[in-house]
């Protein structure tokens, strides 16, 4: 059957009239097709020029046909003309009907369209690591690639897995659509377990939702009538001439990607009573995104998986004077433990007890708020007697925590290094405004943000020389101030965000305090967020035993190395070496990583000792380590770009771009030295 179809064409001619004009036929693709005008001709026809075709397959009275196409060859919408050229003769006394005979010198092509949607869904095991099920996904269509995005889990063990499918389809496939994936969902039924609740795939975030549809087939149940084994496909049939979506917004699966096409399965596993012999009743995980959250809040859904006979009650406690969450109150037409308008309250809130066996896996919607300060919030789960918790489980404050910075405000000032000007007028008078730049605590801009600025010098500002005639220096340096560094000793063990050094002398509130270090991994990490870390040795072995060392690490450190993307910082440090990232990293053993700090500042002073009140813990950093007060240059990634200092009258202006592309952790300020660009001279 052709993928096409050809419109008819009639004349009115009057008797004895001589015709010699011609019809326009039109060509027309099926859905999910395009058609070219290179794609047809006339059945033993010869091709005379440019798809005019002559002779061959037509009736008596036919001359020419020729194929012209309407747009563009082969896109869609494109259409191709017949024209069909008459011989002259003279029209009979009757209807007269003439025929010709198309042909398709290549076939038809299929629309190619593009797609990429993410699944995810949540692997459990039991206390004693027994995976509760396996979720296995089939070898990937023809043209369409499956990814783990979380290869460490295998489709195994804890946590919430992703994969990514993206590839080409047919537009226009027969319903339910073309297969895109095909993913079982298998109980470990040896160990009793089954499911609930049957796996099923929610509705796809995103607008293309509407075209993907998922079936359950191929169900096993055990001698008990309970669900084991189901397998789910997901099909995919692009939308047809819906605007925006048709064509396709991005001109590649991958890009196709960036649209956040998402779908997560839901399920619910418990284990029968003469499942695992002497299994203990168990809270066995909490699943959370547990990188830094946005200043301007965020919402994000915590998962507490247990065993069936297990119970437990948690709560979410603010380092903002140690409020705790409000669940708010329970929707009664929403699933168990769903509650709408949470909040932060003064008051000690926590979840009411619940039992996994009446509820499941709850799944909690934690809505956190706008801040404009530093703050963290910990997760702490309370299994209720007789129940217990796993290790992985945090069942104190810290064991889980979450960050959460600030906006971050930038700004470039002026210095007087020499001290010859009235600084407090530079900015309170004529005109001068200083340039400020917003962005996201501790993370690096895609693009550098950019601002321009200019700043007028006045002659009257110069307080402290014999003149204050100005001129512009011969050799401009704009490199930003580090005037003012110390560098010193940590002295003892720091305890808390108080610490001892060998001397503050000339160390002021707000200075920042920076210091880097190197180290490696313990064990090779295909790509993990969560790992051990080590001093590199001197002498690296062919397979060295590396001691776990996480010394002189701390929050907030910015991590480089070869294999660490942009942006990556620590979000929490044990003492035995197992750090956390806010995002995954490669590496083998011998691999270096360097640690640097990242907005760390001194909130006060002893003007008669060497006590230094640190804007942040310093636990974990050892004695007779050196660090180094001021230099705000380790803080942020900032620079001038295009400066001018020009003399226009008895004034300087000095003009330019200023440009940040990383933000640290607090508020910083960078400076440019006057006396690095302007001469007092008579």
């Amino acid at each position: 059957m052709a993928n096409w179809t050809v419109t008819e064409s009639s004349t009115a001619v009057a008797q004895g009239a001589t015709v010699s004009a011609s019809v326009v036929l039109t060509i027309l693709p099926l859905t999910g097709f395009v058609v070219s005008a290179s794609n047809f001709r006339i059945g033993g026809a010869t091709n005379t020029s440019g798809n005019i075709w002559a002779g061959g397959n037509v009736d008596i009275g036919i001359n020419t046909v020729t194929f012209a196409d309407t747009t563009t060859a082969g896109a869609v919408g494109n259409t191709v003309t017949a024209t069909v050229a008459f011989d002259s003769f003279a029209m009979p006394g009757n209807l007269k009907q003439l025929y010709i005979d198309i042909d398709e010198i290549a076939e038809v092509e299929n629309v190619d369209r593009f797609f990429c949607v993410r699944t995810q869904h949540l692997a459990e095991t039991d206390d004693k690591g027994i995976n509760k099920h396996i979720v296995t996904y089939a070898s990937a269509p023809t043209g369409i690639t499956t990814t783990n995005n979380t290869p460490l889990v295998h489709n195994i063990g804890d946590g919430l897995v992703e994969h990514s499918h993206q590839g080409i389809v047919v537009q226009g496939p027969t319903p339910p659509g073309e297969l895109i994936l095909s993913v079982d969902f298998d109980a470990n039924e040896i160990y009793g377990y089954y499911y609930v609740s049957e796996p099923t795939f929610s509705t796809v975030t995103g607008p293309y939702s509407s075209y993907y549809t998922f079936i359950n087939s191929g169900h096993v149940y055990n001698a008990n009538g309970n669900l084991i084994f189901v397998n789910i496909k997901g099909y995919y049939t692009p939308p047809v001439g819906a605007f925006g979506l048709d064509p396709d917004p991005a001109g590649s699966a991958s890009a196709m990607c960036e649209l956040g096409q998402t779908v997560r399965a839901t399920h619910v596993i418990r284990q029968e009573e003469q499942g695992e012999p002497g299994s203990v009743a168990q809270v066995t995980n909490v699943v959370i995104d547990s990188s830094i959250i946005p200043a301007n809040g965020e919402t994000r859904t915590l998962d507490i998986i247990g065993d069936l006979a297990a119970a437990c009650t948690f709560k979410i406690v603010s380092s903002d004077s140690s409020k705790t969450y409000d669940f708010g109150p329970t929707d009664p037409n929403a699933t168990a433990y769903e509650v709408t308008n949470g909040t932060f309250t003064a008051a000690a809130t926590k979840q009411e007890v619940f039992s996994f066996g009446t509820v499941g896996n709850p799944q909690e919607t934690i809505i956190f708020p706008a801040v404009s300060a530093n703050t963290y919030y910990d997760v702490i789960v309370t299994p209720t007697a007789p129940a217990t918790a796993t290790t992985n489980v945090p069942t104190a404050a810290g064991e889980l925590r979450i960050y959460q910075y600030p906006v971050i405000k930038v700004t470039l000032e002026l210095l007087d290094g020499s001290g010859v000007y009235d600084d407090a007028e530079f900015f309170v008078t004529d005109g001068n405004v200083k340039s400020e730049i917003v962005g996201k605590a501790g993370s690096n801009s895609k693009e550098p943000i950019t601002r321009d600025f200019s700043y007028t010098i006045l002659p009257a500002m110069v307080t402290h020389a014999t003149t204050n005639v100005l001129a512009v220096k011969g050799t401009l340096d704009t490199s930003f101030d580090n005037t003012g560094t110390l560098t010193t000793l940590i002295n003892g063990n720091p305890s808390s965000t108080s610490f001892e050094v060998d001397t503050n002398v000339g160390v002021i509130a707000g200075s920042t305090i920076n210091w880097s270090v190197q180290k490696t991994f313990v064990f090779n990490t295909e790509k993990a967020d969560s790992f051990l870390i080590a001093d590199i040795p001197t002498v690296l072995a062919a397979s060295p035993v590396l001691a776990p060392n996480g010394a002189n690490i701390v929050v907030g450190m910015e991590v480089t190395g070869s294999k660490v993307g942009k942006g990556t910082v620590v979000i929490s440090i044990e003492l035995d070496g197992l750090v956390t990232l806010n995002q995954p990293v490669k590496g083998n053993v011998g691999d270096v990583l360097t640690f640097t700090t990242t907005g760390i500042t001194a909130s006060s002073v002893n003007a008669n000792g060497t006590t230094v009140v640190a804007s942040q813990t310093m636990v974990g950093v050892t004695d007779d380590l050196e660090i180094t007060f001021g230099g705000t240059e380790s803080d942020v990634l900032s620079n001038v770009l295009d400066t001018t200092v020009t003399k226009v009258g008895d004034n300087i202006i000095i003009a330019g771009k200023f440009q940040v592309s990383s933000f640290p952790i607090a508020d910083t300020v960078v400076k440019l030295d006057l006396n690095k660009l302007i001469t007092i001279g008579s």
